[in-house]
């Protein structure tokens, strides 16, 4: 969930007037991806992000124009969960949970923790489709002076299924015929290309994993690379 995407930059911004706008608002920044009117930067944990997002974002100009932040999620990524910010610190939960409630069921909303004063949850919502929905009503939504601000956030859970479904795919490439049990191949039969999978960079720490254990257990239960 930390890699931003810089939106509406003038053609005149160069990576190093990006570097120098994080360091001169002391905002954590790691490496800078330059695109044309746009780019993509690496922060080095969630609340680091937040905070970029809450200071830059429709807020700052840089070379004449005013610059957008949020979470860098492609559209065929974009799942059931979303981000909730700008929250007042002293709404009642309830009444969040019922302005939620109106666009849909909803599986969870878990609180983090930031530096900020107001409040910023997670939510998880049963269908992509009423994710979509709570966006499109509730970013902007007013509570007193507070307007609720709601991104898109990486789903973990929809990339595991998604590297399933490819797992599948390469299976069924594997030359059994229509309703023969799996099993395993015979050693003549090996796939002659290796099958590569290309992981957005946002999802490349939920595979490492804390110390490396989850990519171990990975490549030592499939033999990858």
């Amino acid at each position: 969930m930390n890699k931003l995407y810089i939106g509406n930059l003038s053609s005149t911004v160069r990576a190093a007037d990006i570097q120098q706008l994080f360091g001169e608002r002391k905002l954590s920044i790691g490496q800078v991806l330059l695109k044309s009117g746009y780019a993509f930067v690496d922060c080095p944990d969630d609340n680091a992000a937040i905070k970029v997002i809450e200071t830059l974002s429709g807020k700052v100009e840089l070379h004449g124009k005013v610059i957008e932040v949020d979470y860098s999620v492609p559209k065929k990524h974009r799942s059931r969960k979303i981000q909730i910010r700008n929250i007042p610190p002293h709404l009642q939960w309830e009444v969040l949970d019922g302005l939620l409630a109106q666009h849909g069921i909803v599986e969870n909303v878990e609180q983090v923790n930031t530096d900020s004063e107001t409040a910023v949850v997670n939510v998880t919502y049963e269908t992509k489709e009423n994710a979509k929905t709570a966006i499109e009503k509730l970013n902007g939504h007013q509570f007193e002076s507070y307007a609720l601000r709601i991104s898109y956030i990486p789903d973990e859970e929809a990339l595991q299924l998604r590297c399933s479904d490819l797992g599948e795919e390469r299976g069924g490439r594997s030359g059994r015929e229509p309703g023969q049990s799996a099993g395993p191949a015979p050693s003549h039969k090996q796939l002659d290309v290796p099958l590569r999978i290309l992981v957005p960079t946002q999802f490349v720490g939920a595979i490492i994993g804390k110390e490396g254990l989850t990519i171990k257990n990975v490549t030592q239960q499939t033999q990858s690379k």
